[in-house]
């Protein structure tokens, strides 16, 4: 009987570990865009019961509440898509790290960018 060769347990469990690790990442981005989803949403439950029918802060809020909602959509879309692409590279017999665009530094982008108009539009009409 030929010799069978032995797996190589310190790689099996890398792999393991990393899918730990995509496991872990997925459910954080889950629960930030759940949360930006609901920011959006609350935003817009508050605002306009705030503004009370004064139709330009009524339109600037909606818009706002559906950016952050689609923020949130996105994100979870690309951390999904992200990590079935890992886990495709993990079943590979050959898997090897390589490097990649950060789903976070993204999502990081676009809230600093949505907080950036807002604070933006806030302080135009707060000025006399």
């Amino acid at each position: 009987m030929p010799n069978s060769p032995q797996p190589d347990v310190q790689a099996e469990l890398a792999r393991d570990r990393n899918r730990l690790a995509a496991d872990r990442t997925l459910l954080s981005f889950v629960r930030s865009s759940l949360t930006l989803i609901s920011l959006g949403v609350a935003l817009d439950q508050i605002l306009t019961a705030i503004a009370a029918g004064d139709r330009a802060i009524d339109a600037w809020v909606y818009g706002l509440s559906l950016v952050y909602v689609g923020v949130g959509v996105l994100s979870l879309v690309l951390a999904i898509a992200d990590y079935q692409t890992e886990r495709e590279a993990l079943r590979s017999p050959t898997y090897r790290y390589r490097p990649r665009w950060s789903i976070a530094e993204v999502t990081g982008l676009a809230v600093l960018a949505i907080g950036a108009v807002a604070l933006g539009w806030l302080s135009l009409d707060l000025l006399p």
